[in-house]
This record gives structure tokens, C-alpha cells and sequence, in this order.
């Protein structure tokens, strides 16, 4: 009984306003799933440890390589961080500032891989405890990034023995 009260009632809608779907409606809805574009970086060497002379010397560690590939239409940027100057595990008052630098990187043809920012080094007595250097590409590609990270020893005589260590985080996103 319902269904045939409502079948008359819009039959007289839609006599009254000369529509033939007076009671006909639809929706759209857009659903997009955005998959991002494959992106990796890699550290292709492992920890690195020195033994320090006690002279006044930095000490740079081997040249540490990393192996950027984006498949991005509109290209990456790759940043290394430290997590807070070089610090003396067993005593953390004791801190060296560390320096960051990309002397140079191999990049595939046409890729745009360019310098953004390639040196920076902590202040730790002025309060500047991070380090960042970065690179990026304007299109798809790869690199093969070398980066140097270099204990400035500063004045030998205040260095409290033991080990310092620094952490360098290395991140890939998309432009």
C-alpha cells in the first residue's frame, strides 16, 4: 500500500511540473588513490670509527656514499641531518661541532640534480646543534651522493677521553 502511494505521488509531481523524472535523483562521488612514486635512499657504507691523533687536526671520515633513486616526474630532494653535535657517549657535556658536506655526486644524464645547500656544520657554544645539507633533482633519476662528516677538534687540550658520536640521518621526498 505504501509503495503504491508513493508511486501516485510522484506520478502527480510529475504531471504538475511536466517532469517525466520528478522523482529520479543521482550523486557523484570521486574517490582517487594517489600512489606515490617509487623514491629510495641508501647508505652503502656502515658505521665508521677513528681513532683521534690529540693533535688540533679534524678528523673527516671516509667518504660516506649514498645512493639516491627517485622515479618522480617532478624530481626529489635528499637532506642529511645530524642528530646534535658530536657528543662524548659517557659524558654528553662534552661535545665537537661536526661539519656536513657534499663535495661532489654522480647523477644520471638529465636528471637536474643540483647543490641546494652542500655545507653546514654545527655551533654547539652558540646554541646551533644540527647540521643539514642537501641536494635535489628536478625530474626522475638517480645519484651516487658523497658525503663527508668531519670532527672539528677544536682546542685538544679540552677534550674529555672517551667516544663522540653523531648520527646522520639521510630523508628523500618528493618535490
Amino acid at each position: 500500500m505504501t509503495r503504491h502511494l508513493a508511486s501516485i505521488a510522484c506520478l502527480t509531481i510529475a504531471a504538475l511540473f511536466s517532469q517525466t523524472d520528478a522523482c529520479a535523483q543521482s550523486s557523484d562521488a570521486n574517490y582517487t588513490v594517489h600512489i606515490p612514486p617509487f623514491m629510495a635512499l641508501d647508505a652503502l657504507r656502515g658505521p665508521q670509527y677513528r681513532m683521534h691523533p690529540g693533535t688540533s687536526s679534524d678528523i673527516l671520515m671516509t667518504n660516506s656514499l649514498w645512493w639516491a633513486r627517485t622515479a618522480s616526474g617532478t624530481g626529489s630532494t635528499v637532506t642529511f641531518s645530524t642528530d646534535h653535535p658530536f657528543q662524548n657517549t659517557g659524558n654528553s657535556d662534552y661535545e665537537r661541532d661536526v661539519r656536513l658536506r657534499i663535495p661532489n655526486m654522480f647523477v644520471s644524464p638529465g636528471s637536474g640534480w643540483a647543490f641546494d645547500t652542500a655545507t653546514d656544520q654545527t655551533n654547539y657554544a652558540a646554541g646551533d646543534d644540527v647540521a643539514t645539507v642537501q641536494v635535489s633533482s628536478d625530474t626522475a633519476g638517480v645519484a651516487l651522493i658523497v658525503l663527508h662528516v668531519t670532527f672539528i677538534t677544536g682546542d685538544p687540550a679540552t677534550l674529555a677521553g672517551g667516544e663522540y658520536e653523531v648520527t646522520v640521518t639521510g630523508t628523500i621526498s618528493e618535490n
